[in-house]
């Protein structure tokens, strides 16, 4: 067995320093943020100045309680709970929730609860145990809508998440909670809808769920290219959606389409997962001509789950099959999230080459049908083939939470033409 992390290797900006300078460009997704200083001074600020909503303050009366629904793959994630819980205490809130996305690594929940024990309680979200759910209500399909308990009996929710612009451009208001924080039946509804034909599609339920359960702010954190805070943002979900950096549309603000492009996943173990690699995928596959190839540049060491490998060796439409439908005896479908990563990785492995540099065994890697990149040697062999090469770093921030399909499908069009 052969390892694929190249000690050698250990950073992106090592890889950049490796790669030819002819013909290679790359593309600051970030507009060039710097690194915030002061994280919970600058949290504080926004939660004060939150645009078109009155300062948090105003919006706690003493003994409320309060559910901070967090993105646990928001920058400084530690930083930037401190500024939102500095700024709780001084309002005489009560009772702080924070209710992370399942996404949340075992380490990401124990450094929380560790940094936190005293100021707030800390929970994963489980969306398939009912007695983590309450009902809220229905959707625009009169389906049956759950969320999470301590989100829907809080006082106040503010959802804190990470500032990726194609959820503002997708068409979608935000509101941080779902179906990211919904029952399992609810969020793979929500995940069968991303595929459907346009003339299919249904109207949207992320702004219906959100006016339901009452959110009227929420904080954005966004990512600079070192997958830092670089800037961070606060208001109601309209104002999020303004504030993000919208994808630039125009074919002279893109780099040229490559034959190939290296894109990287920056920051701590909760950022190297695989559905932090799904969403890199996703975002890196519009900059590459067709028929290219794709190398992402992480440090994941979790291997893959048995039903994510399930999925990646069935083919297309068998993605969906015989899998996903067991129940937790609660009445909801079991939840992973593998079914959004294998779509994701089909779609995209299907019009490309999908190569891995990370912290596994090649094997493991090319278990999933995906090539394996462990050395500088294979590095230099795969640039010196080919005659351009782009580049992007923290590409797990630089497209949706989702894989908004219909919009990068239209965005790669309008590149190509």
């Amino acid at each position: 067995m052969h390892s694929s992390s190249d000690p050698s290797l250990s950073s992106f900006a090592d890889v950049l320093a490796k790669i030819p300078s002819t013909n290679h460009w790359h593309y600051d997704v970030s507009s060039n943020r710097p690194q915030i200083v002061d994280i919970p001074a600058a949290v504080r600020v926004a939660l004060r100045t939150p645009t078109d909503f009155p300062p948090l303050s105003a919006a706690i009366a003493p003994g409320d309680r309060v559910a901070l629904a967090v993105d646990p793959n928001v920058p400084d994630i530690v930083e930037v709970v401190r500024g939102v819980l500095l700024e709780i205490d001084e309002s005489e809130g009560d009772v702080v929730d924070i209710v992370l996305w399942d996404e949340a690594t075992d380490v990401t929940v124990r450094l929380l609860e560790a940094e936190f024990e005293n100021i707030a309680a800390v929970t994963r979200h489980d969306s398939h145990n009912r007695e983590s759910l309450r009902y809220l209500g229905v959707d625009n399909e009169s389906e049956p809508v759950y969320l999470n308990r301590l989100v829907v009996d809080a006082d106040l929710v503010l959802p804190i998440v990470s500032a990726r612009p194609w959820d503002a451009a997708a068409g979608n208001e935000l509101s941080g909670v779902y179906p990211i924080l919904a029952d399992s039946n609810t969020r793979i509804r929500h995940q069968v809808s991303l595929y459907q034909p346009q003339d299919k599609k249904k109207a949207s339920n992320e702004s219906h769920i959100g006016w339901m359960l009452g959110v009227q702010l929420m904080m954005a954190v966004a990512a600079n290219e070192d997958g830092t805070a670089g800037a961070i943002f606060a208001g109601t979900p309209d104002a999020i959606r303004r504030s993000f950096d919208q994808p630039r549309q125009a074919n002279d603000e893109f780099p040229p389409a490559a034959p190939l492009v290296i894109a990287s996943i920056e920051g701590s173990d909760q950022q190297q997962t695989w559905g932090n690699l799904a969403r890199a995928v996703a975002v890196a596959a519009t900059h590459v001509a067709a028929g290219g190839t794709l190398l992402l540049w992480t440090q994941i060491k979790t291997p893959p789950s048995d039903r994510l490998v399930h999925r990646m060796n069935t083919d297309g439409e068998g993605i969906d099959d015989g899998i996903e439908n067991v129940e937790s005896g609660d009445g909801f479908i079991l939840w992973d999230d593998s079914l959004a990563i294998a779509k994701v990785m089909d779609r995209v492995g299907c019009e490309h080459r999908l190569l891995l540099h990370s912290k596994l065994d090649s094997e493991v890697v090319e278990s999933l049908g995906i090539g394996a990149v462990e050395s500088i040697a294979g590095l230099d062999r795969l640039t010196g083939s080919f005659e351009s090469c782009g580049t992007m770093r923290a590409a797990q921030f630089a497209g949706g939470t989702f894989d908004h399909y219909v919009f990068q499908s239209s965005n790669s069009s309008q590149r190509a033409q």
